[in-house]
């Protein structure tokens, strides 16, 4: 069974390692590097040599759909998901006039990520089926870059706008929180905190353990997985 090396192109370190975190609890996706940049993209473009690049646009030094153009020149070149904020029409006709795999538009969804990807696993095997082709053969590797009909969305109660809202608060690595003190950091409930908290946690990103105040009360702390 093949596995994929994926290099990770975003500016946002948090999100970045929740999508390697991500790829990671899959058996076909093996996340090879995280970079914030173009120039460091190059040098690990062309070391590491991986087979799918996750890219955002906005990054510190440019814009990813212009490194786009330039991965498009390799040979041979990595497939690209798109990754990023940018939903101007520009963008996307440059995407997929370089020949992007997909296009995201942030805040994501990880079942939309998850589509994506298993596509792009029926997209790879199809293309090493055979040699001669049939129209019916072209039409199934173009319908695998169409979004699939049967996606799911996140589980009820978790909506992408929130959920990158308290990932974005665990940026620091050393950051812990309580479901009272996430509310009043990111102005939502200590309820929906607490939600976003256990779902977190039920994805493998953050760890929960319990922690006694001065009272001796205990509580449940949360703290960013490495």
């Amino acid at each position: 069974m093949e596995v994929y090396d994926v290099l990770i192109v975003e500016d946002e370190s948090n999100l970045a390692e929740f999508h390697s975190h991500y790829l990671q609890q899959t058996q076909r996706f093996r996340p090879i590097g995280i970079t914030k940049n173009i120039a460091e993209a190059k040098q690990m473009l062309r070391i590491l040599k991986p087979k799918l690049v996750l890219l955002d646009n906005y990054l510190a030094d440019g814009k990813g759909v212009d490194l786009l153009k330039d991965i498009t020149a390799t040979n041979p070149a990595p497939d690209v998901i798109f990754i990023t904020a940018a939903n101007d029409m520009e963008t996307v006709r440059d995407a997929v006039r370089c020949g992007v795999f997909d296009y995201l538009i942030k805040p994501i969804s990880y079942d939309r990520l998850s589509d994506s990807l298993e596509r792009y696993l029926k997209y790879t095997s199809s293309l090493k089926a055979s040699d001669n082709i049939n129209q019916r053969h072209v039409d199934q590797l173009f319908n695998f870059q169409s979004k699939s009909s049967a996606l799911q969305a996140l589980p009820k109660g978790i909506d992408e706008l929130t959920l990158e809202l308290v990932l974005n608060a665990f940026s620091d690595p050393e950051t812990v929180y309580t479901s009272v003190s996430l509310g009043e950091i990111t102005g939502i409930s200590k309820t929906t905190a607490r939600r976003y908290l256990e779902y977190l946690t039920a994805q493998g990103f953050l760890s929960a353990v319990i922690q006694y105040g001065k009272v001796g009360r205990p509580e449940r702390v949360y703290k960013k997985n490495n």
